[in-house]
């Protein structure tokens, strides 16, 4: 299996339990000027599979009810993904809402993408 990356991305893509939408700022050239949509849907349903590192860590403070913990989602290699985006992953019934750090190992197989999640409880 080693040193086939087509095949070991195909059995790597079977074990992707989740989808993807990815949101983030949108540049396109029309009639001659550059739009801007702030909030604009860059890939949706993309299959892929989200880790997560360690447990939530969660404040009793002022901001108590606020979860914070990092993620790895597993993806195509393909995928641009621009540094900013907000990441949404739907797995095993629930809704992840992250924002992806910039950070990202792209391997002929996959690529890792550093992302994490801070919202309340």
């Amino acid at each position: 299996m080693l040193g086939n990356p087509e095949l070991e991305r195909a059995l790597l893509e079977q074990t992707y339990d989740g989808v993807m939408t990815v949101t983030g700022t949108s540049k396109q050239e029309v009639g001659g000027e550059t739009v801007v949509t702030p909030d604009a849907v860059l890939h949706e349903n993309i299959p892929c599979a989200l880790s997560f590192s360690g447990t939530p860590d969660s404040k009793t403070d002022a901001n108590s009810g606020q979860i914070s913990y990092q993620a790895t989602i597993y993806c195509a290699p393909e995928l641009t993904i621009p540094a900013g985006c907000r990441i949404a992953v739907q797995q095993y019934g629930a809704t992840y809402r992250l924002k992806y750090s910039g950070e990202s190992v792209v391997y002929p197989t996959h690529q890792q993408l550093s992302a994490v999640r801070e919202e309340r409880a």
